[in-house]
Protein backbone atom coordinates (compact mmCIF):
# COMPACT_ATOMS: atom_id res chain seq x y z
CA UNK A 1 0.00 0.00 0.00
CA UNK A 2 2.43 2.22 1.08
CA UNK A 3 4.75 1.47 -2.47
CA UNK A 4 1.70 2.03 -4.52
CA UNK A 5 1.53 5.78 -2.70
CA UNK A 6 5.07 6.20 -3.38
CA UNK A 7 4.78 5.49 -7.06
CA UNK A 8 1.60 7.72 -7.71
CA UNK A 9 3.11 10.82 -5.76
CA UNK A 10 6.45 10.31 -8.04
CA UNK A 11 4.05 10.15 -10.82
CA UNK A 12 2.43 13.30 -10.06
CA UNK A 13 5.76 15.43 -9.09
CA UNK A 14 7.21 14.02 -13.01
CA UNK A 15 3.70 15.72 -14.77
CA UNK A 16 4.07 18.65 -12.40
CA UNK A 17 7.86 19.19 -13.77
CA UNK A 18 6.59 18.90 -17.24
CA UNK A 19 3.57 20.76 -17.14
CA UNK A 20 5.79 23.93 -15.41
CA UNK A 21 8.25 22.72 -17.93
CA UNK A 22 5.96 23.13 -22.05
CA UNK A 23 4.33 26.19 -19.96
CA UNK A 24 7.88 27.66 -20.08
CA UNK A 25 8.75 26.84 -23.66
CA UNK A 26 5.32 28.29 -24.53
CA UNK A 27 5.80 31.60 -22.42
CA UNK A 28 9.40 31.69 -24.29
CA UNK A 29 7.58 31.46 -27.65
CA UNK A 30 5.15 33.87 -27.39
CA UNK A 31 8.10 36.15 -25.95
CA UNK A 32 10.45 36.08 -28.67
CA UNK A 33 7.82 36.15 -31.14
CA UNK A 34 6.92 39.74 -29.60
CA UNK A 35 10.35 41.41 -29.11
CA UNK A 36 11.28 40.01 -32.69
CA UNK A 37 8.37 41.98 -34.06
CA UNK A 38 9.44 45.23 -31.95
CA UNK A 39 13.20 44.64 -32.31
CA UNK A 40 12.83 44.32 -36.14
CA UNK A 41 11.28 47.87 -36.13
CA UNK A 42 15.04 49.39 -35.58
CA UNK A 43 16.78 50.30 -38.59
CA UNK A 44 20.03 50.26 -36.93
CA UNK A 45 22.92 48.10 -38.78
CA UNK A 46 24.65 46.47 -35.21
CA UNK A 47 20.93 45.47 -34.00
CA UNK A 48 20.09 44.05 -36.90
CA UNK A 49 23.23 41.63 -36.72
CA UNK A 50 22.95 41.09 -33.44
CA UNK A 51 19.10 40.41 -33.77
CA UNK A 52 18.81 36.42 -32.96
CA UNK A 53 20.93 37.31 -29.85
CA UNK A 54 19.05 39.88 -28.72
CA UNK A 55 15.65 38.17 -29.32
CA UNK A 56 16.85 34.79 -27.47
CA UNK A 57 18.16 36.33 -25.02
CA UNK A 58 15.37 39.12 -24.15
CA UNK A 59 12.58 36.45 -24.68
CA UNK A 60 14.57 34.09 -21.96
CA UNK A 61 14.73 37.26 -19.26
CA UNK A 62 10.80 38.07 -20.88
CA UNK A 63 9.80 34.52 -20.00
CA UNK A 64 11.36 34.21 -16.64
CA UNK A 65 9.60 37.64 -15.22
CA UNK A 66 6.39 36.53 -16.59
CA UNK A 67 6.86 32.99 -15.52
CA UNK A 68 8.21 34.23 -12.10
CA UNK A 69 5.25 36.24 -11.90
CA UNK A 70 2.59 33.36 -12.91
CA UNK A 71 4.46 30.80 -10.19
CA UNK A 72 4.02 33.73 -7.44
CA UNK A 73 0.47 34.25 -8.09
CA UNK A 74 -0.40 30.61 -9.13
CA UNK A 75 1.07 29.29 -5.14
CA UNK A 76 -0.90 32.18 -3.95
CA UNK A 77 -4.48 30.74 -5.60
CA UNK A 78 -3.43 26.77 -4.72
CA UNK A 79 -2.25 27.58 -1.01
CA UNK A 80 -5.61 29.36 -0.49
CA UNK A 81 -7.11 26.11 -2.21
CA UNK A 82 -5.31 24.21 -0.18
CA UNK A 83 -6.60 25.99 2.88
CA UNK A 84 -9.79 26.04 1.73
CA UNK A 85 -9.83 22.06 0.79
CA UNK A 86 -7.58 21.53 4.32
CA UNK A 87 -10.60 23.02 6.03
CA UNK A 88 -13.14 21.33 4.31
CA UNK A 89 -11.83 18.33 5.25
CA UNK A 90 -11.67 18.89 8.62
CA UNK A 91 -14.85 19.49 9.27
CA UNK A 92 -16.32 16.49 7.24
CA UNK A 93 -13.92 14.46 9.25
CA UNK A 94 -15.45 17.01 12.41
CA UNK A 95 -18.79 16.33 11.37
CA UNK A 96 -18.13 12.53 10.61
CA UNK A 97 -16.91 12.22 14.57
CA UNK A 98 -20.00 14.25 15.72
CA UNK A 99 -22.43 11.54 13.34
CA UNK A 100 -20.31 8.31 14.72
CA UNK A 101 -20.52 9.89 18.54
CA UNK A 102 -24.42 10.29 18.29
CA UNK A 103 -25.47 6.97 17.05
CA UNK A 104 -22.72 4.78 19.23
CA UNK A 105 -25.64 4.97 21.88
CA UNK A 106 -28.68 4.41 19.91
CA UNK A 107 -30.29 0.45 20.42
CA UNK A 108 -31.15 0.94 16.23
CA UNK A 109 -28.29 -1.12 14.34
CA UNK A 110 -27.06 1.74 11.89
CA UNK A 111 -24.83 1.11 9.18
CA UNK A 112 -22.89 3.03 6.45
CA UNK A 113 -22.12 1.53 2.65
CA UNK A 114 -20.73 2.48 -0.68
CA UNK A 115 -22.93 2.29 -3.69
CA UNK A 116 -22.30 -1.69 -4.41
CA UNK A 117 -23.26 -2.52 -0.63
CA UNK A 118 -19.82 -2.62 0.59
CA UNK A 119 -20.02 -1.81 4.79
CA UNK A 120 -18.35 1.26 5.96
CA UNK A 121 -19.44 2.25 9.23
CA UNK A 122 -21.11 0.16 11.75
CA UNK A 123 -22.52 1.23 15.19
CA UNK A 124 -22.04 -0.79 17.77
CA UNK A 125 -26.09 -1.87 18.29
CA UNK A 126 -24.77 -4.56 15.45
CA UNK A 127 -23.62 -6.49 17.78
CA UNK A 128 -26.43 -6.80 19.77
CA UNK A 129 -28.77 -7.38 16.85
CA UNK A 130 -26.94 -9.64 14.92
CA UNK A 131 -24.52 -11.32 17.05
CA UNK A 132 -21.32 -9.89 14.65
CA UNK A 133 -18.62 -7.67 15.93
CA UNK A 134 -18.31 -4.02 14.28
CA UNK A 135 -14.60 -5.44 13.07
CA UNK A 136 -16.31 -8.35 11.11
CA UNK A 137 -18.55 -6.74 9.14
CA UNK A 138 -16.59 -3.77 8.07
CA UNK A 139 -15.90 -4.34 4.14
CA UNK A 140 -18.12 -7.38 4.13
CA UNK A 141 -22.15 -7.03 2.69
CA UNK A 142 -25.17 -7.35 4.60
CA UNK A 143 -25.82 -10.73 3.32
CA UNK A 144 -23.54 -11.59 6.09
CA UNK A 145 -27.04 -11.88 8.19
CA UNK A 146 -29.26 -11.05 5.70
CA UNK A 147 -30.33 -12.38 2.21
CA UNK A 148 -33.24 -14.82 3.43
CA UNK A 149 -36.14 -13.17 1.75
CA UNK A 150 -38.09 -13.95 -1.27
CA UNK A 151 -35.95 -13.20 -4.47
CA UNK A 152 -38.61 -10.06 -5.49
CA UNK A 153 -38.43 -7.99 -2.14
CA UNK A 154 -34.85 -7.53 -2.69
CA UNK A 155 -35.50 -6.98 -6.93
CA UNK A 156 -38.19 -4.25 -5.29
CA UNK A 157 -35.45 -3.19 -2.86
CA UNK A 158 -32.69 -2.71 -5.01
CA UNK A 159 -34.97 -0.84 -7.59
CA UNK A 160 -36.25 1.64 -4.87
CA UNK A 161 -32.85 2.52 -3.37
CA UNK A 162 -30.85 2.54 -6.32
CA UNK A 163 -32.26 3.44 -9.71
CA UNK A 164 -35.10 4.98 -8.29
CA UNK A 165 -33.28 6.64 -5.46
CA UNK A 166 -35.71 6.51 -2.86
CA UNK A 167 -36.06 5.60 0.24
CA UNK A 168 -37.63 2.09 1.19
CA UNK A 169 -38.87 0.76 4.43
CA UNK A 170 -40.19 -2.26 5.25
CA UNK A 171 -39.72 -5.47 7.57
CA UNK A 172 -37.48 -8.06 7.22
CA UNK A 173 -36.41 -11.55 8.53
CA UNK A 174 -32.88 -12.25 9.10
CA UNK A 175 -30.60 -14.80 10.34
CA UNK A 176 -28.18 -13.81 13.98
CA UNK A 177 -24.75 -15.04 14.08
CA UNK A 178 -25.79 -17.82 16.58
CA UNK A 179 -28.73 -19.23 13.95
CA UNK A 180 -31.53 -17.46 15.86
CA UNK A 181 -34.08 -15.88 13.09
CA UNK A 182 -35.29 -12.73 13.78
CA UNK A 183 -37.82 -10.11 12.55
CA UNK A 184 -36.30 -6.40 11.61
CA UNK A 185 -37.99 -3.06 10.34
CA UNK A 186 -35.47 -1.77 8.46
CA UNK A 187 -35.05 2.11 6.64
CA UNK A 188 -32.85 2.07 3.90
CA UNK A 189 -31.67 5.68 2.49
CA UNK A 190 -29.21 7.00 -0.71
CA UNK A 191 -26.93 10.06 -0.07
CA UNK A 192 -26.27 11.88 -3.24
CA UNK A 193 -23.86 13.62 -4.42
CA UNK A 194 -23.80 17.08 -5.72
CA UNK A 195 -24.37 15.21 -9.43
CA UNK A 196 -27.11 13.47 -8.13
CA UNK A 197 -25.53 9.98 -8.12
CA UNK A 198 -25.41 7.69 -5.08
CA UNK A 199 -22.39 7.81 -3.01
CA UNK A 200 -23.66 6.40 -0.08
CA UNK A 201 -26.71 4.01 1.22
CA UNK A 202 -27.84 4.99 4.96
CA UNK A 203 -29.46 1.72 6.66
CA UNK A 204 -31.43 2.00 9.79
CA UNK A 205 -32.42 -1.67 11.20
CA UNK A 206 -34.31 -2.23 14.37
CA UNK A 207 -35.15 -5.53 16.04
CA UNK A 208 -38.84 -5.76 16.29
CA UNK A 209 -39.01 -9.57 17.28
CA UNK A 210 -39.91 -9.39 20.76
CA UNK A 211 -42.92 -6.88 19.83
CA UNK A 212 -44.31 -9.10 16.58
CA UNK A 213 -44.41 -12.07 19.22
CA UNK A 214 -46.16 -9.77 21.93
CA UNK A 215 -48.62 -9.24 18.75
CA UNK A 216 -49.18 -12.77 17.85
CA UNK A 217 -49.94 -13.73 21.32
CA UNK A 218 -52.66 -10.92 21.81
CA UNK A 219 -54.01 -12.24 18.23
CA UNK A 220 -53.82 -15.59 19.53
CA UNK A 221 -55.91 -14.52 22.95
CA UNK A 222 -58.03 -12.23 20.44
CA UNK A 223 -59.31 -15.43 18.50
CA UNK A 224 -59.54 -17.76 21.44
CA UNK A 225 -61.64 -14.89 23.56
CA UNK A 226 -64.26 -14.42 20.84
CA UNK A 227 -64.32 -18.28 19.61
CA UNK A 228 -65.31 -19.34 23.29
CA UNK A 229 -67.58 -16.27 23.48
CA UNK A 230 -69.49 -17.93 20.21
CA UNK A 231 -71.17 -20.02 21.88
CA UNK A 232 -73.01 -18.50 24.50
CA UNK A 233 -74.13 -16.03 22.24
CA UNK A 234 -75.53 -18.58 19.80
CA UNK A 235 -77.20 -19.52 23.06
CA UNK A 236 -78.68 -16.49 23.98
CA UNK A 237 -80.03 -16.09 20.23
CA UNK A 238 -81.57 -18.93 20.27
CA UNK A 239 -83.34 -18.43 23.03
CA UNK A 240 -84.70 -15.12 22.45
CA UNK A 241 -85.76 -16.18 19.38
CA UNK A 242 -87.80 -18.97 21.07
CA UNK A 243 -89.37 -16.52 23.55
CA UNK A 244 -90.29 -13.38 20.66
CA UNK A 245 -92.08 -16.47 19.20
CA UNK A 246 -93.72 -17.00 21.49
CA UNK A 247 -92.28 -20.58 22.18
CA UNK A 248 -92.40 -20.10 25.96
CA UNK A 249 -95.82 -19.15 26.00
CA UNK A 250 -97.46 -15.26 24.63
CA UNK A 251 -95.97 -12.08 24.94
CA UNK A 252 -97.37 -8.71 25.24
CA UNK A 253 -95.99 -5.81 23.79
CA UNK A 254 -93.75 -4.44 26.19
CA UNK A 255 -92.05 -7.58 26.53
CA UNK A 256 -91.73 -7.99 23.33
CA UNK A 257 -90.10 -4.63 22.64
CA UNK A 258 -87.23 -5.74 25.35
CA UNK A 259 -86.79 -9.36 23.73
CA UNK A 260 -86.04 -7.01 20.44
CA UNK A 261 -83.21 -4.97 22.40
CA UNK A 262 -81.62 -8.50 23.54
CA UNK A 263 -81.85 -9.37 20.09
CA UNK A 264 -80.47 -6.46 18.62
CA UNK A 265 -77.15 -6.47 20.77
CA UNK A 266 -76.97 -9.79 20.96
CA UNK A 267 -76.79 -9.50 17.27
CA UNK A 268 -73.93 -6.37 17.63
CA UNK A 269 -72.20 -8.51 19.76
CA UNK A 270 -71.71 -11.69 17.42
CA UNK A 271 -70.95 -8.87 14.63
CA UNK A 272 -68.33 -8.03 16.57
CA UNK A 273 -67.24 -11.52 17.69
CA UNK A 274 -67.07 -12.50 14.05
CA UNK A 275 -65.16 -9.41 13.34
CA UNK A 276 -62.42 -10.14 15.63
CA UNK A 277 -62.16 -14.20 14.88
CA UNK A 278 -61.75 -12.76 11.05
CA UNK A 279 -59.22 -10.33 12.01
CA UNK A 280 -57.25 -12.66 13.94
CA UNK A 281 -57.38 -15.46 11.89
CA UNK A 282 -56.01 -13.22 8.84
CA UNK A 283 -53.44 -12.08 10.77
CA UNK A 284 -52.17 -15.73 11.88
CA UNK A 285 -52.35 -16.64 8.40
CA UNK A 286 -55.07 -19.52 9.10
CA UNK A 287 -57.60 -18.50 6.46
CA UNK A 288 -58.30 -20.41 3.84
CA UNK A 289 -57.72 -18.72 0.23
CA UNK A 290 -59.82 -20.61 -2.40
CA UNK A 291 -59.65 -18.90 -5.96
CA UNK A 292 -62.20 -19.97 -8.19
CA UNK A 293 -63.21 -18.33 -11.57
CA UNK A 294 -65.75 -15.41 -10.29
CA UNK A 295 -68.07 -13.18 -12.15
CA UNK A 296 -67.49 -9.62 -10.56
CA UNK A 297 -70.88 -8.30 -11.88
CA UNK A 298 -72.75 -10.96 -10.25
CA UNK A 299 -71.24 -10.90 -7.17
CA UNK A 300 -71.88 -6.98 -6.62
CA UNK A 301 -75.38 -7.53 -8.13
CA UNK A 302 -76.24 -10.27 -4.59
CA UNK A 303 -74.92 -7.71 -2.56
CA UNK A 304 -77.34 -5.06 -3.68
CA UNK A 305 -79.96 -7.41 -3.49
CA UNK A 306 -79.16 -8.48 0.14
CA UNK A 307 -78.89 -4.16 0.83
CA UNK A 308 -82.41 -3.74 -0.81
CA UNK A 309 -84.31 -2.96 2.25
CA UNK A 310 -81.61 -0.14 3.67
CA UNK A 311 -81.26 1.11 0.11
CA UNK A 312 -84.67 1.88 -0.62
CA UNK A 313 -85.59 2.60 2.83
CA UNK A 314 -82.87 5.32 2.75
CA UNK A 315 -84.24 6.34 -1.17
CA UNK A 316 -80.93 6.38 -2.28
CA UNK A 317 -79.99 6.06 -5.76
CA UNK A 318 -77.53 3.00 -6.84
CA UNK A 319 -75.32 3.84 -10.31
CA UNK A 320 -73.91 1.26 -11.58
CA UNK A 321 -70.90 1.18 -14.53
CA UNK A 322 -69.78 -2.35 -15.08
CA UNK A 323 -67.20 -2.55 -18.20
CA UNK A 324 -68.41 -5.06 -20.72
CA UNK A 325 -66.30 -8.06 -21.17
CA UNK A 326 -64.93 -7.73 -17.86
CA UNK A 327 -63.98 -11.35 -17.65
CA UNK A 328 -64.35 -13.52 -15.08
CA UNK A 329 -61.48 -13.44 -12.32
CA UNK A 330 -59.84 -16.39 -10.35
CA UNK A 331 -60.44 -15.21 -6.88
CA UNK A 332 -61.70 -16.67 -3.38
CA UNK A 333 -65.36 -15.55 -3.67
CA UNK A 334 -66.08 -15.19 0.09
CA UNK A 335 -63.10 -12.81 0.53
CA UNK A 336 -63.74 -10.49 -2.18
CA UNK A 337 -67.64 -10.58 -1.22
CA UNK A 338 -66.59 -9.17 1.80
CA UNK A 339 -65.01 -6.09 0.47
CA UNK A 340 -67.53 -5.24 -1.86
CA UNK A 341 -70.12 -6.08 1.01
CA UNK A 342 -68.23 -4.13 3.33
CA UNK A 343 -67.50 -0.93 0.99
CA UNK A 344 -70.95 -0.73 -0.29
CA UNK A 345 -72.85 -1.18 3.53
CA UNK A 346 -70.81 1.92 4.93
CA UNK A 347 -71.62 3.91 1.92
CA UNK A 348 -75.85 3.29 1.96
CA UNK A 349 -75.14 2.87 5.99
CA UNK A 350 -73.20 6.55 5.44
CA UNK A 351 -74.87 8.65 3.44
CA UNK A 352 -78.28 10.60 3.85
CA UNK A 353 -81.49 9.83 2.34
CA UNK A 354 -82.06 10.97 -1.29
CA UNK A 355 -78.79 10.31 -1.06
CA UNK A 356 -76.34 8.54 -4.58
CA UNK A 357 -73.63 5.39 -4.64
CA UNK A 358 -72.23 4.92 -7.36
CA UNK A 359 -70.55 1.23 -8.24
CA UNK A 360 -67.80 0.99 -11.28
CA UNK A 361 -65.79 -1.89 -12.47
CA UNK A 362 -63.30 -0.90 -15.06
CA UNK A 363 -59.80 -2.95 -16.65
CA UNK A 364 -57.01 -1.14 -16.37
CA UNK A 365 -53.42 -2.86 -17.38
CA UNK A 366 -52.73 -6.14 -16.01
CA UNK A 367 -55.29 -4.73 -13.10
CA UNK A 368 -59.26 -4.48 -12.52
CA UNK A 369 -60.13 -1.55 -10.89
CA UNK A 370 -63.46 -1.02 -8.63
CA UNK A 371 -64.87 2.01 -7.32
CA UNK A 372 -67.53 2.92 -5.06
CA UNK A 373 -68.42 6.22 -4.56
CA UNK A 374 -70.76 8.09 -2.62
CA UNK A 375 -72.49 11.18 -1.61
CA UNK A 376 -71.53 10.75 2.57
CA UNK A 377 -71.24 12.57 5.25
CA UNK A 378 -67.13 11.54 4.43
CA UNK A 379 -63.95 11.82 6.50
CA UNK A 380 -62.02 14.51 8.49
CA UNK A 381 -59.08 15.62 6.71
CA UNK A 382 -57.36 15.15 10.16
CA UNK A 383 -58.28 11.24 10.34
CA UNK A 384 -57.93 9.95 6.98
CA UNK A 385 -54.73 8.46 7.83
CA UNK A 386 -56.35 6.11 10.38
CA UNK A 387 -59.08 4.95 8.41
CA UNK A 388 -57.17 1.50 7.75
CA UNK A 389 -56.42 1.02 11.64
CA UNK A 390 -58.15 -1.41 13.75
CA UNK A 391 -61.11 -0.20 15.78
CA UNK A 392 -61.29 3.28 14.34
CA UNK A 393 -64.24 5.29 13.23
CA UNK A 394 -64.62 9.19 12.33
CA UNK A 395 -65.30 11.22 15.05
CA UNK A 396 -68.31 12.71 12.75
CA UNK A 397 -69.60 9.57 12.14
CA UNK A 398 -69.90 8.55 15.86
CA UNK A 399 -72.00 11.44 16.73
CA UNK A 400 -74.68 10.30 13.91
CA UNK A 401 -74.18 6.44 14.32
CA UNK A 402 -72.95 5.07 17.35
CA UNK A 403 -73.29 1.75 16.50
CA UNK A 404 -69.93 -0.13 14.29
CA UNK A 405 -66.81 -1.71 15.70
CA UNK A 406 -64.32 -0.02 13.43
CA UNK A 407 -62.95 -3.61 12.09
CA UNK A 408 -64.64 -3.44 8.87
CA UNK A 409 -61.78 -0.96 6.83
CA UNK A 410 -58.92 -2.63 8.52
CA UNK A 411 -60.86 -6.85 7.55
CA UNK A 412 -61.20 -5.61 4.11
CA UNK A 413 -57.13 -3.78 3.67
CA UNK A 414 -55.82 -7.15 4.66
CA UNK A 415 -58.36 -9.50 2.63
CA UNK A 416 -57.06 -7.00 -0.95
CA UNK A 417 -53.53 -7.09 -0.21
CA UNK A 418 -53.43 -10.79 0.60
CA UNK A 419 -55.24 -10.81 -2.75
CA UNK A 420 -52.69 -9.52 -4.78
CA UNK A 421 -54.04 -5.80 -4.62
CA UNK A 422 -54.32 -2.60 -3.01
CA UNK A 423 -56.90 -0.24 -1.79
CA UNK A 424 -57.30 3.98 -1.59
CA UNK A 425 -59.47 6.63 -1.27
CA UNK A 426 -60.19 10.29 -1.35
CA UNK A 427 -62.52 11.84 1.21
CA UNK A 428 -64.19 15.47 2.31
CA UNK A 429 -66.01 16.05 5.14
CA UNK A 430 -69.83 16.53 4.29
CA UNK A 431 -69.04 15.75 0.52
CA UNK A 432 -68.79 12.07 0.20
CA UNK A 433 -66.09 9.56 -0.37
CA UNK A 434 -64.55 7.11 -3.21
CA UNK A 435 -62.93 4.16 -2.40
CA UNK A 436 -60.96 2.21 -5.09
CA UNK A 437 -59.18 -1.18 -5.11
CA UNK A 438 -57.40 -3.66 -7.57
CA UNK A 439 -57.11 -6.66 -8.05
CA UNK A 440 -54.75 -8.45 -10.47
CA UNK A 441 -56.42 -10.36 -13.56
CA UNK A 442 -54.36 -12.94 -13.34
CA UNK A 443 -55.77 -13.78 -9.85
CA UNK A 444 -55.49 -14.50 -6.38
CA UNK A 445 -52.76 -17.88 -4.83
CA UNK A 446 -54.51 -20.63 -3.19
CA UNK A 447 -53.41 -20.76 0.28
CA UNK A 448 -54.18 -23.80 2.44
CA UNK A 449 -55.87 -22.44 5.83
CA UNK A 450 -57.40 -23.88 8.87
CA UNK A 451 -60.55 -21.67 8.69
CA UNK A 452 -62.71 -19.56 6.29
CA UNK A 453 -63.94 -16.39 6.30
CA UNK A 454 -66.88 -15.67 9.16
CA UNK A 455 -70.07 -13.48 7.33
Amino acid sequence: MANNTKTQQKKITRIKFLTIFILFLILLLIGNFFLWKYVSNFHDKEIEENLPTIVLSGGIIISFLVFTVFCFFANIYFRAGKVAINTIKEKNEEDLINFKLAVEGTSEHIVITDPKGIILFANKAVEDITGYKQKEIIGKKSSLWGGHMEKKFYKKFWETIKIKKQAFKGEINNIRKNGEHYTAKINVSPILDNQGEVKFFLGIERDITKEKEIDRAKTEFVSLASHQLRTPLSTIKWFSDMLFDGDAGELNKEQKEYISQIQESNKRMIDLVNSLLNVSRIELGRIIIEPEPTNLHELVKRILIELKQQINQKKIKILTNIEKNIPKINIDPKLITEVYSNLIANAVKYTPNKGQISITISSKGDQLISQITDTGYGIQKNEQSKVFKKFFRGTNIKKIDTDGNGLGMYLIKEIIETSGGKIWFESKENKGSTFWFSLPKKGSISKKGKVALNR
